[in-house]
């Protein structure tokens, strides 16, 4: 309070002081006027002119992405495949239906850690899963791994910028598929989500051991086994291929949140 009380008297004394400077008259009766003096006048140098600036650059406004009608859920593979088209993907990918709700189940269930067996199962690797056998214990042979490095070659050859451009282009339509399925996080989320899932992965050894209670072979290590079906199946690529996966995850999780960024 002494604080404003201080301001509010130094305030009224700029007042007074102004009011005495340029109000003299309120004052005659009781002033007696100054005598005049002889003044010299002052000689003002003239000025140099100031030298012409360039004038300042134009500014460049960033334009606004042109708008792309996207179709109807029902009738957009003819669209997505356009899309598509300068990604090189075999024609075994693409010879599909319901190319956007098919992505949509892919997005739903690795967000939640499952593996889309059904709807990758066209993507199975040619070649039998192969095992070494050490005395009683069994491991994982790398040959198996080899199987993957294909996929991986092509899809490190895609800009992730390029396919997060792509993805996002998508999102309305895949927004629709998911939401069909009862699922209304959104899709750039998920897909976040499904990342990390496999970003987290731990490095493997280059031996993997496995144990085969029934017909199926498990992870030895029980840590490895408790991890979720989609993490379980990104580990059979390998331990390189993973290595690999995860670089390129990360750039695209990059690109994605630059997406976002610029919305």
């Amino acid at each position: 309070m002494r604080i404003a009380f201080l301001i509010g008297g130094v305030a009224l004394a700029a007042v007074i002081v102004a009011a005495f400077q340029y109000v003299p008259e309120w004052f005659a009766g009781e002033v007696e006027p100054p005598s005049r003096m002889a003044v010299e006048p002052v000689v003002v140098p003239e000025a140099e002119p100031e030298p012409l600036l360039p004038p300042p650059p134009e500014v460049l406004l960033p334009t606004a992405k042109p708008e792309i009608e996207l179709p109807g859920l029902d009738s957009s593979d003819s669209f997505v495949l356009e899309r598509l088209s300068g990604f090189g993907l075999p024609d075994l990918w693409l010879d599909r239906e319901d190319l956007i709700r098919r992505l949509a189940v892919v997005v739903d269930n690795a967000s939640q850690g499952e593996y889309p067996r059904r709807q990758l199962a066209f993507l199975a690797p040619t070649g039998k899963f192969q095992i070494i056998q050490r005395g009683e214990r069994l491991f994982i042979d790398p040959v198996s791994y080899k199987r993957y490095d294909a996929y991986l070659d092509f899809l490190l050859k895609i800009e992730p910028q390029t396919l997060a451009d792509t993805l996002v282009l998508f999102e309305p339509l895949v927004s629709a598929g998911l939401s069909e399925l009862g699922n209304q996080q959104p899709m750039v989320t998920q897909i976040h989500m499904a990342i990390s899932r496999i970003t987290e992965l731990p490095a493997l050894l280059e031996e993997v051991e496995v144990v085969q209670p029934k017909v199926f072979y498990q992870y030895a290590d029980p840590q490895l086994e408790a991890l979720s079906s989609l993490q379980k199946q990104v580990l059979r690529m390998g331990p390189v291929n993973v290595r690999r996966l995860q670089v390129y995850l990360r750039t695209l999780q990059v690109a994605l949140a630059a997406n976002d960024a610029e919305e």
